[in-house]
């Protein structure tokens, strides 16, 4: 097994059934809630994926414009190999390509999270799972962030 990942611990006793809530009378499972949150995960980590190619991209510029075609500019290559290992490459992971792994790690794991979550409410309750299969056979596509 790999590395572990954010909240692999939870995802695991979500797993193991070992993960609980207590409600009270004023909270209810909304099904519409897990699936918009299936549906903007994946957006979320698509936009991630689509930012890490800007960066990859940033880091393989091959003409930056700063006078990196002139000789007499000494400071140059460093200036651009900086910006190239804050694109992507720095040996320490503090660079935006890493960072942005990150986070598309962090959303990975929610979304597993709560498609554990999904599966366990499912194998309880066969309502919950009809109108699950149902909203996801349909889910709209793409990222509506909240204002």
């Amino acid at each position: 097994m790999g590395a572990e990942t954010p909240m692999q611990g939870l995802i695991e006793s979500a797993k193991n059934g070992q993960l609980s809530v207590s409600f009270n009378d004023n909270v209810y499972v909304n099904v519409e809630e897990f699936v918009l949150i299936e549906r903007d995960c994946e957006a979320m980590k698509d936009q991630i994926k689509l930012y890490q190619g800007l960066a990859r991209d940033i880091s393989n510029r091959e003409v930056w414009g700063l006078g990196d075609r002139s000789d007499w500019i000494i400071s140059t290559p460093d200036l651009v190999g900086k910006f190239r290992s804050k694109a992507q490459g720095d040996p320490g992971g503090n660079d935006v390509h890493s960072i942005l792994q990150k986070h598309w790690e962090i959303v990975d794991g929610i979304q597993q999270l709560h498609r554990e979550i999904a599966n366990r409410y499912q194998q309880a309750d066969a309502e919950f799972a009809a109108k699950y299969t149902e909203l996801m056979a349909s889910v709209p596509q793409g990222f509506q962030g909240k204002q």
